[in-house]
């Protein structure tokens, strides 16, 4: 998958010069999406007011070569799964993945070593990579057993069963989705589908790095942002890299530390969610990493933290159709496609985007096409953007996967499109971090590519992504002023003050005011770091939403131990 992504993108790299549309018409079955007609690709060239499409076969050299590449690529990946006795070989169509390509070793299998029960040789497979596969066509997991080489999963369109088959053991079979179905995952970059196969084993964007969640802890955090803010060069936006520091770092649970921040008045937990990077594609998360900071907690902090932001410094309500907005302005700002929220747009690297890990610029700009305020605000502290859907949920502290569930059964929908919770999430999260860039950078003054929150004047956001575009890569990165910024607010975390927590996350008992909790810190005013530190924990709460409404798939932490290699039929 990686490698015809490769070949997908040296493709687009040839083509430069022209915008690139694939065209199809899709329709939503009882037995999945389904395209209708063929596939088409259509060019334009940039910077052309007119965009009258271009026609292949027009174009001459490499550039004809590199676009009926990708014509007769997609002729192939929307085209219909041949019949086969292997179902291994049904999955690797289903996938989108060509058979022809594929690396092998090349050597034969003798067909007197094929058992006399089987119809083709069966396929030998990592019980994690099967899994894998399995989330990447929305199979959600129903029994795992890794000592007697058990795995069943079942989805809407497609499932895998284990079962003993005399003379050759546990047996997996796949069966098929129907003739025509055509999954997301086909829909998906080689990029997006890794993040989301490494979510499923529980990592996690901090900044620029990521690791499983359970390696994160105050400790190793600060040192992974003091690590990198001693090679940081300037205050602009860079990558760093961390593989010959991530070799000797050591978790907190480790002597290293002696103990520091062993007991700290808010859970790890609340943190992480605060500064993880939001995931663009993603349908399942280990929860048992995450149930620590409790539905309680939760309901707690939220509504605490709503409370005061609605005070200071205020909210601003997106429209109540702002998701019909969306969607017939044609934007790409989001996508609601099973477990893709959006397309890789801006800053971001395999639909990962966040405060801490990209500029939002790009985002800003798309939502101000759709969401505009009459005149820029350049001086203190901006409203929070809110979602109208969400408004009532966070005031009453009711964010909660339960919430979503319940939601889920009655999805906002319109003229061709519905909105699950995790995508109303993910805006909502969006919308967060564009208020946290530009507020967080007002209270450090020292950044070197100012961000606007949404909403924001349509001319001031052009002029923003004017410059953001001009300077930065298709990556996430490490931002110097933030990371001094959250160097500052974990250790107050960790800290508390006098024994007493300081923030709307912390489990410990806090100060009647809250101001109180913020004295002393080396930027800013107590004032400012409340409103902050509100903004982060209404982000935590729906980033921790977000993960426990995706599929549990804790079984793979077990499996980064025993890992049994399984038959596939």
């Amino acid at each position: 998958m990686e490698a015809q992504g490769r070949e997908r993108q040296s493709n687009l790299e040839v083509l430069t010069n022209y915008k690139v549309t694939e065209q199809a018409t899709i329709s939503e079955t009882k037995d999945g999406v389904k395209m209708r007609g063929a596939l088409e690709i259509i060019l334009t060239r940039r910077g052309m007011e007119d965009a009258t499409p271009v026609p292949i076969t027009t174009l001459r050299g490499r550039e004809r070569e590199a676009a009926n590449s990708l014509l007769k690529v997609n002729k192939r990946l929307f085209s219909a799964t041949p019949p086969t006795k292997a179902t291994w070989c049904s999955l690797i169509c289903d996938l989108g993945l060509d058979l022809l390509t594929l690396r092998g070793t090349g050597e034969y299998v003798s067909a007197d070593t094929i058992s006399s029960v089987l119809d083709a040789p069966p396929m030998h497979i990592r019980m994690s990579d099967l899994i894998h596969f399995g989330l990447l066509l929305e199979m959600k997991l129903v029994e795992v057993d890794e000592l007697k080489r058990i795995l069943n999963m079942t989805g809407r369109y497609c499932s895998l069963v284990s079962k003993h088959q005399d003379g050759v053991g546990m047996l997996c079979r796949y069966a098929a989705m129907s003739l025509g179905t055509q999954p997301a995952v086909k829909r998906t970059s080689g990029q997006e589908a890794q993040m989301l196969c490494e979510s499923a084993d529980g990592m996690i964007y901090i900044g620029d790095c990521m690791m499983l969640i359970t390696s994160f802890g105050f400790n190793s955090v600060d040192a992974i942002m003091k690590h990198v803010l001693r090679h940081c060069q300037g205050n602009k936006w860079q990558e760093i890299s961390l593989k010959a520091f991530l070799r000797n770092a050591e978790a907190d649970g480790q002597l290293a530390y002696e103990g520091k921040w062993s007991n700290p008045p808010t859970p790890i937990t609340g943190l992480l969610m605060a500064m993880c990077g939001n995931i663009g594609v993603g349908n399942a998360f280990p929860h048992e990493t995450i149930h620590n900071w409790t539905p309680e907690m939760i309901s707690v902090a939220t509504r605490e933290a709503f409370q005061a932001a609605q005070s200071q410094p205020g909210v601003v309500v997106a429209p109540r159709d702002i998701f019909q907005r969306i969607w017939d302005a044609g934007t790409d700002i989001m996508i609601m496609d099973e477990f893709k929220a959006v397309n890789n747009y801006g800053c971001q690297f395999g639909g990962i985007r966040g405060w801490l890990s990209t500029n939002m610029a790009a985002f800003t700009l798309k939502m101000s096409q759709v969401w505009t305020c009459e005149r820029e605000n350049r001086h203190g502290f901006q409203p929070v953007p809110i979602l109208s859907q969400l408004l009532p949920v966070l005031r009453a502290g009711a964010l909660s996967q339960s919430w979503g569930e319940d939601y889920n059964f009655n999805q906002e929908k319109g003229n061709g499109w519905r909105l699950p919770a995790t995508a109303l999430l993910w805006l909502q999260i969006s919308l967060l971090d564009t208020w946290l860039a530009r507020h967080v950078d007002v209270m450090v003054q020292e950044s070197a590519m100012p961000e606007l929150s949404v909403p924001a004047t349509l001319q001031a956001a052009e002029l923003c992504a004017q410059s953001a575009n001009s300077v930065l890569n298709q990556s996430t990165g490490w931002n110097p002023p933030r990371l001094r910024f959250c160097r500052m607010y974990l250790a107050r975390l960790a800290n508390g003050v006098g024994q007493m927590g300081s923030s709307f996350m912390s489990t410990a008992q806090t100060f009647e005011d809250r101001r109180m909790g913020w004295k002393e810190m080396p930027i800013g005013t107590e004032e400012e770091w409340v409103m902050v530190d509100a903004v982060l924990t209404l982000r935590a709460a729906c980033q921790h939403t977000r993960l426990m409404l995706m599929m549990d798939s804790s079984p793979l932490l077990r499996l980064r131990k025993f890992d049994p290699v399984l038959l596939l039929a």
